[in-house]
C-alpha cells in the first residue's frame, strides 16, 4: 500500500518526465501520500511584501509589459518575483465575511470533508534530496476523522474522487535540502465550500512545501501552492455563485484590472496570480 495536502468568490479565485521516449520520475522510488489539513490564502504583509510565489520567473517593477504593469512582491523570506496580484483584492473580499471568517469556512469546510485535497508525491528515492518526482493533486473521496482535539487521523485511506473530479499530475519535480519544489505545470483545484461546488484551473501552477518526516514513515507537507487563474474563468465561476449582485459588480472588474500573466501579442493579461498556504498530514491516497 502507498503511503501517504462571500470566501468562494476569493477561491474562485502536469514535467520530469511523461513523454513516451523519457523516463518517468515513478520507474524507481515510493510514493507517499498526504491530505490537506489546513489552507488559507496567502496575503500581502506590506505595500512590497507578500506570501506567495515566482511564477513567471521574471522579477516586474511594474514599468513596463512585462508583468502587465503590475509589480512584484518580495517574499518574506526575501525572494524577489512573487506573483500573487489576488492577495491585493482579499481586503475587499474581507469587508463582506470578515477577516476571520475567511479562515474559518476554510476550516470548517476541512475538517467536514467538504473540501478534501489529497496528494501522491510519486518516485521518492530520498525524501530529503530526490532529483525527480512526479506529484499528483486532486479532490479525494472519503470521511475524515479527527481526534478529540479536532485534529486530522494521521494515515487514513482515501482515494481519488474520478471521474467527478480530475486528477493533475505535474511531473517536474524535486527535493531539495528537505524542500518539495514542483512546476510549472496545470492544476486543477477543487472547491467545495457551503453551497459552492467548482474546480479552478490553474496555469504557471508551481508549489514549494517543506517535507517533514513523520515517526510513521510517511511524510507531512508545508508550504505554497501558486497559479494563474484566467480572468474569463473568474468572471464566469463568480457568476454562478450564490452571493449578492453587488459583490460580483465589484470584485470582477477588479480581478480583470490586477491581470498579471499571460500577455497576448496585444499586450494584454489575461490571467491573475494567485496562493494558498497548505498544510498536510500523512494519508494513504489509494490509486
Amino acid at each position: 500500500m502507498s503511503r501517504g495536502a462571500s470566501l468562494a468568490v476569493a477561491v474562485a479565485l502536469a514535467g520530469c518526465g511523461g513523454e513516451a521516449s523519457v523516463a518517468l520520475c515513478t520507474d524507481s522510488g515510493r510514493t507517499e501520500g498526504v491530505v490537506v489539513t489546513y489552507a488559507t490564502f496567502a496575503r500581502q504583509l506590506d505595500e512590497t511584501t507578500a506570501e506567495g510565489l515566482d511564477l513567471d520567473g521574471v522579477v516586474s517593477d511594474g514599468t513596463g509589459e512585462v508583468g502587465c504593469y503590475k509589480p512584484d512582491f518580495t517574499s518574506p523570506e526575501g525572494a524577489k518575483g512573487v506573483d500573487n496580484q489576488l492577495a491585493t483584492l482579499l481586503p475587499l473580499v474581507e469587508e463582506f465575511v470578515g477577516t476571520e471568517n475567511i479562515d474559518a469556512l476554510l476550516g470548517a469546510a476541512i475538517e467536514n470533508g467538504q473540501l478534501l485535497i489529497v496528494m501522491n508525491v510519486r518516485g521518492i528515492d530520498d525524501p530529503t534530496n530526490d532529483a525527480c518526482v512526479d506529484v499528483a493533486f486532486g479532490a479525494g473521496q472519503g470521511m475524515p476523522l479527527l481526534d478529540a482535539n479536532g485534529v486530522y487521523e494521521k494515515y487514513q485511506s482515501f482515494t481519488w474522487n474520478v471521474p467527478e473530479d480530475p486528477v493533475s499530475v505535474v511531473r517536474n519535480g524535486r527535493i531539495e535540502d528537505g524542500v518539495l519544489t514542483v512546476g510549472p505545470g496545470k492544476l486543477v483545484l477543487p472547491v467545495r465550500i457551503l453551497d459552492a461546488n467548482f474546480a479552478l484551473e490553474l496555469s504557471h501552477a508551481h508549489v514549494r512545501a517543506e517535507v517533514t518526516l513523520d515517526e510513521g514513515g510517511g511524510i507531512a507537507l508545508s508550504g505554497i501552492a501558486g497559479g494563474g487563474l484566467d480572468v474569463e474563468a473568474f468572471g464566469e465561476i463568480v457568476n454562478g455563485l450564490n452571493i449578492g449582485d453587488d459583490v460580483k459588480g465589484a470584485v470582477v472588474p477588479l480581478v480583470k484590472g490586477k491581470a498579471d500573466l499571460a500577455m497576448d501579442a496585444d499586450g494584454y493579461c489575461h490571467e491573475i496570480s494567485a496562493a494558498l498556504r497548505l498544510e498536510s498530514t500523512p494519508a494513504f491516497v489509494l490509486e
